[in-house]
């Protein structure tokens, strides 16, 4: 496959980018690489938002919980907004403890 344009661009700044800090990381202290910014595509790009994942790891407790509120009627959207996951995690969860999915 042969890429070609703008993207060949930032792929080749990212990887020179990642060489650097490999290379960085293996000279310095852990501490001054992790305080450095460091803009994988080049400065000519700029990260308009970086994601952040808000990780919520349930307890056995608020997994029976998820199937109960399911079981008693609630949507997996309304119990994925209320844990704060997506409604597939609500989903999959389901699935792994064999409770039989509704349609919509």
């Amino acid at each position: 496959m042969r890429i070609t344009g703008r993207y060949l661009n930032h792929i080749k700044s990212a990887l020179a980018q990642r060489s650097t800090i490999l290379n960085k990381s293996l000279t310095d202290s852990k501490e001054a690489v992790k305080a450095e910014q460091v803009n994988l595509f080049g400065d000519e790009v700029k990260i308009v938002r970086q994601h952040k994942l808000n990780l919520k790891l349930l307890t056995d407790t608020g997994k029976d919980e998820v199937v109960e509120k399911y079981e008693a009627g609630m949507t997996m959207t309304a119990i994925a907004n209320q844990y704060g996951c997506h409604r597939c995690t609500i989903g999959r969860l389901l699935r792994q403890r064999g409770v039989e999915i509704r349609e919509k």
